[in-house]
């Protein structure tokens, strides 16, 4: 019994170490990254003194103006590609989900995990290509490459809308559909009132994911954008020839880090809580 006892408290010892070491190396670099935010010493290495001075350059500062539109176009392209991501993927997800014959729902299904699996250079290569051939065709030049961004966005986000929303649809029970049919609803009724509160939390969880992933994408936005800038290819540009990045940016990247945070909180709340909101 004491050999057994022993090797269970060795056992939970080494578990515990090893998920410590873990989440050491994922989130030392975030925390480092957070302490080093409220000083205004150049380099990692060398602490000056605690200042709130680059929250305020970041806000009333050189690089505010830059910063800040890189940010409104961020949020306006992650707003509206989420959307229509979540819009586009909730549909889809539905389309698939009534398919009965085996192999065509298997042919769906794997050709939705392809963007997911495929390298996101190949993605944004093809994409950019695309938008030059319409350039050329409609004579658009720059004017639009916002909505071209949007539209890669979407494309790049749709299929994991798809993958957040099946599991819901595998897991809901189709005689409330049927019932809401019989009760005198028509099919756009039946989907709305009955089917999209059941897919509530898998809508909700597919919006937040599309939108952290179009927030984080460099490669697609980098290869399809050129006279704006967003967070990512402003940092990408900031960096070129190894100089080192303004300190108001230490500020900025734990803003969003908390942001995120919150965002990944609202989508680990217990499924339960989710679900009574959908049922209402």
């Amino acid at each position: 019994m004491d050999k057994q006892k022993a090797l269970k408290t060795t056992t939970k010892t080494l578990s515990w170490t090893y998920v410590l070491i873990i989440l050491g190396l994922l989130y030392l670099p975030i925390i480092w990254m957070i302490l080093w935010s409220f000083t205004n010493s150049a380099t990692f290495g060398t602490w000056g003194e605690f200042t709130f001075k680059n929250y305020q350059d970041l806000f009333n500062g050189k690089q505010t103006k830059v910063i800040f539109s890189a940010l409104q176009n961020t949020l306006i392209i992650a707003l509206v590609a989420s959307t229509l991501s979540t819009i586009l993927g909730t549909a889809a997800a539905i389309g698939i989900h009534s398919i009965r014959n085996k192999r065509v729902l298997n042919a769906y299904k794997t050709t939705n995990q392809i963007p997911m699996v495929n390298s996101e250079i190949v993605t944004a290569m093809s994409m950019m290509l695309l938008f030059q051939v319409f350039r050329g065709i409609f004579k658009t030049g720059s004017q639009l490459e916002l909505f071209e961004v949007i539209l890669a966005h979407t494309s790049f986000c749709t299929p994991y809308v798809i993958l957040n929303v099946s599991p819901r649809l595998a897991q809901s029970d189709n005689k409330i559909y049927e019932a809401a049919l019989d009760l005198g609803c028509n099919y756009r009724q039946a989907i709305f009132k009955a089917l999209i509160p059941e897919l509530l939390p898998g809508i909700i969880v597919g919006f937040v994911m599309a939108f952290t992933l179009s927030i984080d994408d460099f490669v697609i936005t980098e290869f399809t954008i050129n006279n704006r800038d967003t967070i990512s290819t402003l940092i990408y540009a900031k960096q070129s020839g190894k100089r080192a990045l303004p300190s108001e940016f230490r500020a900025l990247f734990t803003i969003i880090f908390f942001i995120i945070l919150g965002l990944l909180m609202f989508m680990n709340k217990p499924q339960k809580s989710l679900d009574n909101k959908g049922k209402k």
